[in-house]
């Protein structure tokens, strides 16, 4: 005999005192639990995966970088970024040279850029130019300059 009385959500058996629990009933009791939990555990729209649950908790990272002056400098941020921001600490965000624009700063998307920065996979690639390009120069890699980096995920 199962139980006389069953559990308002999973219908588990929940016995009394006189009834007589058959090991069929914790068989079925199992399967039910395990069905039901299983199926929770599996719905991964209900449940972040561990690339989702880091972006949640650390939705960007910041790093200073120093420029050394070549024509770029490549950081690699151990994670494909969807935006990346870059400005030279303590400077304009452009400055007007007369005849091109000095551009100390950058966004990069993945699809599109302001210039003078990239990502390519889980790198950035921030540049130094020396030649004028789109009436700019790009000032993201400039000798012992400061700069701040910010990655979002």
């Amino acid at each position: 005999m199962s139980s006389t009385n069953k559990t308002s959500n999973l219908g588990l058996n929940s016995w009394i005192e006189s009834d007589k629990p058959k090991r069929t009933d914790f068989v079925y009791d199992n399967s039910v639990i395990d069905r039901v939990l299983g199926n929770h555990v599996k719905d991964s729209t209900i449940h972040l995966t561990e690339d989702e649950k880091i972006k949640v908790q650390s939705p960007f990272v910041v790093h200073t970088i120093y420029g050394t002056g070549s024509e770029f400098t490549r950081i690699n941020l151990g994670f494909v970024p969807s935006v990346v921001m870059a400005f030279k600490k303590n400077a304009p965000y452009c400055q007007d040279q007369g005849s091109y624009t000095k551009v100390n700063s950058g966004v990069a998307t993945a699809v599109g850029t302001t210039g003078g920065i990239e990502i390519s996979q889980d790198k950035v690639i921030m540049y130094e130019t020396d030649t004028v390009e789109n009436s700019s120069i790009y000032s993201l890699n400039e000798e012992y300059a400061e700069y701040i980096l910010i990655a979002f995920r």
